[in-house]
């Protein structure tokens, strides 16, 4: 276990505790969660970043019970204040999902029933899981699609999905998680589809939410500028491992993982000379993992043993986590 916290920590709403996910494919199981720890106290915002293919996205549905058919949590635990969510039943976690439990997720389109009015389906995650009238949940339902910036939210609410554009779907999507106030909101790239005004006013609304109701936030985005914005700590991770955690000024000050310094390089700078760096090769296939530390293909500072070991997460002080053999204290810092 690459983590000494103690597992049932009071000041943690969730702990993702060392979880190792796999699928099924035709050619035989992948893992794309690989002990992963993930530690998101009361009325913080933590945001998980990465690549696409990194293990972002399958953490959270890890987390959601939602894992497509024949992926299963074989390893670990996910508490929730202390309670594992693996040993719950289907019954039990659904009813979770809609009052404690809130996500965003990244396509829309494919998420929102396509057959059934906007304001309908958001009404629905009100009424299947709180005790108020249909009144009164479409007044929340109106009051939320203008909150999240949809215009005439009393006509929006009985449009079709097909009737939006991809960033008004989106702003359904951001209210329909956000209307149950729920203790955990999950988001996955939820302003992807946004333009950077809308993106800014979905940012407070956030803030706003976590202010009012003491939510806390799981921020899933390769965008490190939302990160910087909104999250108080930060993962990095890397086909399906957490290379990198500290809170959000360590790691902009201090990033000490070779992936990270690469994502930081990557990020557009005002300086119109400057050339944006690039990180070589790309992220290795679930099927075709290294022996070694996954990044050591592309790490421009990869030496024999990288090829050869998995790092372990080195502490190198107040708690900023790195895997790397760089920080090896036997010799290679």
């Amino acid at each position: 276990m690459d983590s000494a916290i103690e597992i049932k920590d009071p000041n943690l709403l969730l702990h993702i505790h060392n979880i190792r996910t796999v699928l099924k494919t035709r050619s035989g199981e992948v893992t794309p969660v690989d002990g992963v720890e993930v530690r998101i106290p009361y009325k913080k915002t933590v945001g998980l970043v990465g690549e696409s293919g990194c293990g972002k996205s399958m953490t959270a549905m890890s987390v959601m019970g939602l894992l497509p058919r024949g992926g299963r949590v074989v390893e670990g635990e996910i508490l929730l204040e202390g309670e594992d969510l693996l040993i719950k039943t289907d019954v039990e976690r659904r009813d979770i999902s809609g009052n404690n439990i809130s996500m965003i997720f990244q396509e829309p389109m494919t998420s929102l029933n396509p057959v059934m009015t906007v304001g309908k389906q958001v009404m629905e995650a009100i009424t299947l899981h709180q005790n108020v009238s249909k009144d009164e949940a479409r007044n929340r339902v109106i009051d939320i699609f203008r909150a999240v910036g949809i215009p005439e939210p009393e006509k929006r609410f009985k449009a079709y999905p097909h009737q939006l554009s991809g960033g008004l779907r989106q702003r359904v999507m951001i209210g329909m998680a956000m209307v149950c106030r729920p203790n955990l909101l999950i988001a996955d790239e939820p302003t992807t589809a946004l333009d950077v005004t809308i993106e800014a006013q979905i940012l407070h609304l956030m803030r706003k939410l976590q202010q009012e109701e003491g939510t806390s936030i799981l921020m899933i985005t390769h965008n490190l500028g939302v990160v910087a914005e909104i999250c108080d700590s930060v993962y990095v991770m890397y086909a399906g491992k957490v290379v990198e955690h500290s809170d959000v000024f360590e790691l902009f000050d201090n990033p000490s993982h070779p992936y990270t310094l690469g994502l930081l390089a990557s990020m557009p700078s005002t300086d119109s000379s400057k050339r944006l760096y690039n990180i070589p090769g790309s992220v290795p296939t679930l099927k075709n993992l290294p022996d070694g530390c996954r990044f050591c293909d592309r790490c421009e500072r990869a030496f024999d043993r990288c090829s050869k070991e998995q790092p372990p997460l080195y502490d190198i002080g107040n708690g900023h986590l790195v895997r790397c053999f760089l920080f090896d204290k036997e010799g290679r810092a």
